[in-house]
């Protein structure tokens, strides 16, 4: 049996920050990363598209902070506590 290596915070949010969902998906949370992925850059795009630049920029930047913050906790959830 292979030992599991233990996943890093600090890549998770790094990932993260670069691109929608990598850091999801980084923790093994491969449909959420994918599902986060799609709908920030479909979302992006038909935000750019419809509204104007000062109002989706906000909305953009929200569900990327958001979705970093889901990192963060989706890692939370998987790391084995150490006592």
């Amino acid at each position: 049996m292979e030992a599991v290596r233990p996943k890093s915070l600090a890549l998770t949010i790094i990932l993260s920050v670069i691109i929608f969902g990598l850091g999801q998906t980084y923790l093994g949370l491969i449909g959420r990363g994918l599902a986060i992925l799609i709908v920030g850059f479909v979302g992006s795009i038909l935000v750019s598209i419809l509204l104007p630049f000062y109002v989706s920029l906000p909305i953009i930047t929200a569900y990327w902070i958001w979705q970093i913050i889901d990192a963060y906790q989706s890692y939370n959830k998987i790391t084995p506590k150490k006592n």
